[in-house]
């Protein structure tokens, strides 16, 4: 730990707002901040909750440059509202523990589960246990539980569902969409109930939620009862003793990563990926669903560019705190765990019904990846993954926690941040015949110039993406700047090959 290297920029400010045509709601005190994890490791922030006072508790995984990211330590970060951060880690000297999700607990005492998979230390690597840990409010282990499902596994995806008489159910598919294992275990971690499922009954595990009206339990898969065509994610009911009586579908073309929540007792949030085949190739956005009670789509919006692979956070992709503040986020430019070309955190603001309230992109100058969000009880929301230099061979992931306040900013004082936060992005680039802008504003202004100072182009955008030709250029460099109310969006250099 002594070697870890913490940037902290936190700014408080004072923010009443306005959520679009709702009601004025007024918060007391916002917060940003951002925090960078740097050290001679690998380090990847992957999911995190909020706390009843109003912090943050989450796992972080670290792991040696040599060593697979499966290999990866779990720390426990704790982190105040004003960005000041603890950290603990779990760990044997002959085991390695490997969690992958929080969950906070809200019945009898409370608390929060953690939950992996480890191994022993000198055992194969594919002799793995899945493990959950109990913690209290103080973030004090209070149980831990160890179970074996098969003797390998070859992926993980899980989730945890909280019942409301404090009983738990997890379920998880350490085996891709070959095996799925669902438990029922008491607030002390007793198995009350188990149940697996092969074939068509079993799919890769994304997310657990009661039913609208809290009479039976939703688990969302995909590849289980797999339909063909463009849908491959599934919404099974259980009933009380896990046994699976339903199945319907998510829209098609929305694939993991995501996640679904109980929005109200009208409607089911879901957020995450949506992939749509064009012409020669699968195209890729950031989604989100409302769904209704037989769900039907009552609202849906598909954002981020279809042209660049985009897809939702990795572990949670959609959160509210409030109903009428929902955020929904993920990485815009996605290339696999490294990148050749810059890449973004991608997070919208959304109302209720799916609205768009703002979107930003955070980063471009890095190859960034977002893993997951978590809304905020100020009206904002928290940001966890990591990013690299561009074009590295080996993966060397530094940590990048961002906290937005309510209007999608760090700070509206005069003090930059050392990650750019914008409205807008301008790509490819560098780029041939064609330059494109990504924004969610109205209004906006394009002007591009040579190196003399001429300008070339000056346009109105229009829509959420603009397009300008530009295979008249000669190859150079050029400069850009996006302009509303004679106020600069954005601005900086643009390369034509």
């Amino acid at each position: 730990m002594n070697s870890t290297k913490l940037y902290i920029i936190v700014i408080n400010a004072l923010i009443t707002f306005l959520l679009g045509t709702h009601i004025s709601k007024s918060y007391a005190q916002q917060t940003g901040f951002e925090v960078i994890l740097e050290a001679d490791y690998d380090i990847m922030p992957v999911s995190f909750k909020r706390m009843d006072d109003g912090e943050y508790v989450g796992i972080v995984r670290k792991a040696i440059y040599a060593d697979s990211l499966n290999a990866a330590n779990t720390f426990l970060y704790r982190i105040s509202s004003s960005g000041d951060t603890m950290a603990t880690i779990f760990s044997k000297p002959d085991t390695i523990y490997n969690y992958f999700h929080i969950d906070k607990l809200v019945t009898g005492e409370g608390g929060f589960l953690l939950s992996g998979y480890g191994y022993k230390i000198g055992e194969p690597s594919n002799y793995l246990f899945t493990i959950l840990t109990k913690l209290d409010n103080d973030l004090n282990i209070v149980w831990e539980k160890v179970y074996t499902f098969n003797y390998y596994y070859a992926g993980f995806t899980s989730s945890i569902l909280e019942l409301s008489n404090g009983e738990i159910i997890y379920a998880c598919a350490p085996h891709l969409n070959m095996y799925m294992f669902i438990m029922k275990i008491s607030q002390q971690g007793d198995m009350l109930d188990f149940k697996a499922y092969s074939g068509d009954e079993s799919g890769e595990v994304w997310s657990l939620t009661y039913n609208h009206d809290s009479t039976s339990l939703l688990l969302s898969a995909q590849w289980a009862y797999y339909p063909g065509g463009g849908y491959v994610s599934s919404i099974i009911t259980l009933n009380n003793e896990l046994e699976q009586v339903d199945v319907d579908y998510y829209p098609e073309h929305f694939h993991p990563p995501f996640n679904s929540l109980l929005l109200n007792n009208d409607y089911m949030l879901a957020g995450g990926s949506d992939q749509f085949y064009g012409t020669n190739e699968f195209l890729f956005q950031v989604g989100a669903y409302l769904l209704d009670t037989a769900f039907n789509i009552a609202h849906q919006i598909h954002l981020t560019d279809p042209d660049t692979n985009s897809r939702g956070g990795d572990v949670q992709a959609v959160d509210f705190y409030y109903q009428n503040c929902i955020y929904l986020g993920g990485t815009h430019n996605l290339q696999g765990i490294t990148g050749s070309y810059p890449s973004w955190y991608y997070i919208t603001k959304l109302n209720d019904t799916l609205g768009l309230e703002y979107e930003k992109y955070i980063g471009g100058d890095y190859y960034y990846w977002l893993m997951s969000i978590t809304a905020s009880m100020d009206g904002g929301v928290l940001l966890a993954g990591f990013f690299s230099e561009i074009g590295q061979t080996n993966v060397n992931l530094k940590g990048l926690i961002i906290k937005l306040d309510s209007t999608g900013c760090i700070t509206n004082l005069p003090h930059n941040p050392q990650i750019s936060i914008t409205d807008a992005i301008l790509y490819p680039n560098p780029g041939i015949d064609v330059i494109k802008v990504r924004t969610g504003l109205t209004d906006c202004t394009f002007k591009l110039w040579d190196i003399s100072g001429h300008n070339l182009i000056n346009t109105t955008l229009s829509g959420l993406i603009s397009t300008m030709d530009v295979s008249f250029l000669k190859s150079g460099n050029y400069f850009y700047s996006i302009e509303r109310s004679n106020k600069t969006v954005i601005s900086g250099t643009w390369i034509k090959q």
